[in-house]
């Protein structure tokens, strides 16, 4: 028997739980352990955050004995066959760590400055997702295995699917040919509602690039480094978009995008104090003299250490107790913030810089905690007692050396939680002393802007002439000239059908954007014919039983497209159940993924229509009961324009239905 053939005989069949207590009365005991590990990850980063934390850790141990290594991380995020892989060529496994790894609260991690030693997250690998890969190279030995449905057997209550066990298979893993050792997880995504994230796509991240800045930002390959030298490995990224389309990316900087590296003009309040001393006469004589580059900043920022922030004559030293001086001096505590002339710089830098879909906001003001390098959680709000507004202007990260948050939570024991919040308030105070310093928010427009608003209306007058919508309905000609580009002009679009009269019998109480869901609405219809549907005369009506009556307070949300609603219910920031008409300009095949719609647009399916002119009813999976109704208004327009062409595309585009 071959080397090869003797390492797959071993691991087949072999039970990574092989010697935690065993299953009596029909329970597994190890269930509940691995359940409480899956429950405490509840970010749609901790799959990245856990693969790049291994891997950073494993090059970090190779790379303290041995000089002349190059430590290598390969990253793939492959969004149509929803995998993601990280390989790095570090210290690897043998064949007793390879076979236990995934035990909860077993860790084989050894020496100071690493990133992870509670040993559960590679559980969280294995049980909270649909399959497993994991392969290693220690001591020139390779050996490979699988475990799939880990995150069946978790979720399972009704104890018949058996505990998983590894699979044994052949190594490979072309990026480790040439390397002595090293390591290589992937994880495939189930259809688990658990499972997070379930779609790669949610962000709008399609290319390497993006990637790149999104992991520096939200997982351990942005190290938070500060006043310690930073540790940096070659990253390898590959990006498989939806449609197949793969782009790469190397990078040394594998550090934490600081906000004061994404805008303009920019200047630390060091610098800014150094300036201001060196001009003599009162302060409104001093900023009158001073430089340019101290002026009209688009950001400020500082770090301090332990030392600035325990110095007695530190801007920090009042705000402290004695108490939480001691955990500054304990935890090495070093603090970074940034406060942006304008709060709207995070949106352009989501949308423009990085170029993820609207809204996201990947990085914002706010407390950010850190622990032995690393971004732990999302963002607390700062505690500010006045001028509030200031908190989504400030990001402050505190970084704490073995804070110890608790497993997959990042949650940080409430002394350290208030010691951070206090430091954060406090920078922000330091900066609210140079307010004068930066750049006005509103203000006449320089040539740059009148050159921006010159270049956007030619844009808008190039959008119009390609997608012009130019209606006349009613006797009343639509005002909006051009499809839909985003959200709000499908808010405003719909109005105006309202407006003319395509739609009847909706009353609107109130539209908000800050609210949890878009609108609320009632439907009132008289018990008249205009609004009854007739396949040939009115295909748009609504079914007779309807007429005559009113609702109660309904749920309406407004998406530019139905993919939308779909990233907004898999991340649990809305719920299907609570909405009962959705408005969106287009439609993807995605919906496929949790819904089966039928078109109300077809023959006589419109005969049971609750909502006038909806287009579509979305139905649960494997389920006869209706979620809610949908008018895809770019369906609805041209099923008006032309009824015979629309009809036959909507037999072709949900056939599958």
């Amino acid at each position: 028997m071959s080397e090869l053939e003797s390492q797959i005989k071993e691991l087949d069949g072999f039970d990574p739980l092989q010697g935690a207590p065993q299953p009596h009365n029909d329970e597994d005991p190890n269930k509940p352990v691995i359940l409480n590990v899956l429950n405490s990850y509840t970010g749609f980063y901790d799959l990245f955050s856990e693969l790049v934390q291994n891997a950073l850790d494993a090059v970090q141990v190779k790379a303290r004995t041995d000089a002349t290594y190059t430590p290598r991380l390969w990253i793939l995020v492959d969004m149509k066959s929803r995998r993601v892989r990280v390989t790095d060529n570090g210290v690897g496994m043998g064949i007793d760590q390879f076979k236990f790894c995934f035990r909860p609260n077993v860790t084989f991690k050894r020496g100071a400055g690493l990133r992870g030693n509670k040993g559960v997250g590679a559980t969280y690998l294995a049980y909270g997702f649909s399959l497993v890969r994991i392969q290693s190279k220690h001591a020139n030995h390779s050996i490979a295995a699988i475990l799939r449905g880990g995150r069946r057997w978790a979720e399972d209550i009704s104890g018949v699917v058996p505990r998983p066990k590894l699979e044994g298979k052949p190594f490979d893993v072309p990026e480790l040919e040439s390397e002595s050792s090293g390591a290589s997880f992937e994880v495939i995504l189930g259809d688990s509602p658990g499972e997070r994230p379930r779609d790669l796509n949610w962000i709008g991240a399609r290319n390497a690039k993006q990637w790149l800045d999104v992991l520096r930002i939200k997982t351990p390959l942005g190290a938070v480094t500060l006043r310690t030298p930073p540790f940096r490995p070659t990253v390898h990224i590959q990006v498989v978009d939806p449609d197949g389309v793969s782009t790469y990316e190397t990078s040394s900087n594998a550090e934490y995008y600081y906000p004061h590296e994404i805008t303009g003009k920019v200047a630390s309040l060091t610098d800014i104090k150094t300036a201001l001393e060196k001009v003599p006469g009162d302060a409104a004589t001093k900023f009158a003299k001073l430089g340019n580059e101290y002026k009209k900043l688009d950001c400020m920022y500082e770090v301090w250490d332990k030392k600035a922030i325990l110095d007695d004559t530190s801007d920090f030293a009042s705000v402290l107790d004695a108490e939480e001086a001691i955990l500054v001096e304990r935890h090495k505590v070093v603090v970074y913030a940034a406060f942006l002339s304008s709060s709207k710089q995070w949106s352009d830098f989501n949308d423009n810089v990085i170029g993820l879909r609207k809204g996201q906001r990947i990085m914002q003001g706010g407390l950010q905690l850190a622990c032995d390098g690393m971004v732990q959680g999302d963002p607390l709000v700062i505690p500010l007692t006045s001028t509030i507004g200031y908190q989504a202007n400030a990001h402050v990260v505190v970084h704490l050396t073995e804070g110890n948050p608790d497993m997959g939570r990042k949650v940080f024991q409430p002394e350290l939680k208030r010691m951070a919040e206090k430091l954060a308030v406090r920078a922000v105070g330091l900066f609210k002393r140079h307010l004068q310093h930066r750049r006005p928010e509103a203000g006449p427009p320089n040539i740059s802007a009148s050159k921006q608003l010159h270049e956007w209306k030619k844009a808008q007058e190039a959008y119009r002439d390609r997608k012009p919508l130019d209606l006349t309905l009613n006797g009343m000609r639509l005002a909006l000239v051009s499809e839909p580009q985003q959200e709000q002009d499908v808010v405003g679009l719909f109005h105006e059908l309202l407006g003319v009269g395509l739609l009847k019998g909706y009353r609107i109480f109130a539209t908000s954007q800050s609210e949890t869901y878009d609108s609320l609405y009632e439907l009132d219809y008289p018990d008249s014919p205009e609004y009854r549907y007739e396949q040939a005369i009115r295909p748009l009506g609504v079914a007779a039983r309807y007429l005559g009556s009113s609702t109660e307070p309904r749920v309406l949300e407004y998406k530019y497209d139905f993919d939308g609603l779909l990233d907004d219910i898999e991340q649990e920031v809305k719920s299907q159940s609570h909405i009962q008409l959705v408005v969106c300009w287009s439609v993807s095949r995605r919906y496929q993924d949790k819904f089966f719609f039928r078109s109300l647009l077809i023959g006589d399916e419109g005969s049971e229509r609750v909502h006038f002119g909806a287009t579509h009813q979305a139905f649960a999976e494997s389920s006869s009961e209706m979620v809610f109704e949908v008018l895809v208004l770019k369906d609805l327009l041209n099923f008006v324009a032309d009824r015979a062409a629309e009809e036959a595309r909507q037999k072709q585009y949900y056939k599958d239905d």
